[in-house]
């Protein structure tokens, strides 16, 4: 008897729609029609897109409130291969996009139980990781061009104080 170890993959499946979401859309969508050729896909949920009421909490009572709508998608398929073996899927994304959602959702699946294509998945979301971290990256940069050192202030008080 063989044992294979299979590599662990390098994105975690709770990170993979949102580093999906990051990579060219249409590589996304091309990706999905793919790897979904020759498989049944059944809805659990079908695709849709709308507005979602965004819920957040105060930081300081810690009450509940709402924030306001966001565009959302969401979408819920199992795919079944020429074998009978199934692979269930999802995705939710902050997008006024059904087709996008359903693509998440079947490369959700096909990444989740290790389907042939599962490196299509993990290179397409290594991408998208790669942008989030350029946009995150710029953002820290422009948060550190406003960042203010107060202890200077502080030193300044203290000299005026000594000249007096």
């Amino acid at each position: 008897m063989t044992s294979s170890t299979v590599a662990a993959p390098k994105i975690e499946r709770r990170h993979l729609v949102a580093c999906l979401t990051a990579a060219d859309r249409d590589q996304v969508l091309h990706a999905a029609a793919q790897l979904a050729e020759g498989l049944t896909i059944t809805p659990l949920q079908p695709a849709e897109s709308g507005l979602a009421l965004m819920q957040w909490q105060d930081a300081v009572m810690h009450q509940p409130f709402f924030l306001g709508e966001v565009p959302m998608a969401r979408a819920a398929i199992a795919l079944v291969n020429h074998r009978g073996d199934r692979a269930e899927g999802g995705a939710v994304v902050m997008a006024d996009d059904a087709d996008l959602a359903h693509a998440l959702a079947v490369l959700d699946a096909v990444f989740a139980h290790r389907w042939p294509g599962e490196e299509v998945v993990e290179a397409l979301a290594l991408r998208g990781a790669t942008a989030r971290e350029r946009l995150r990256a710029q953002r820290q940069a422009g948060l550190q061009r406003t960042r203010v050192d107060f202890s200077l202030l502080a030193e300044a008080d203290a000299d005026e104080e000594a000249d007096a």
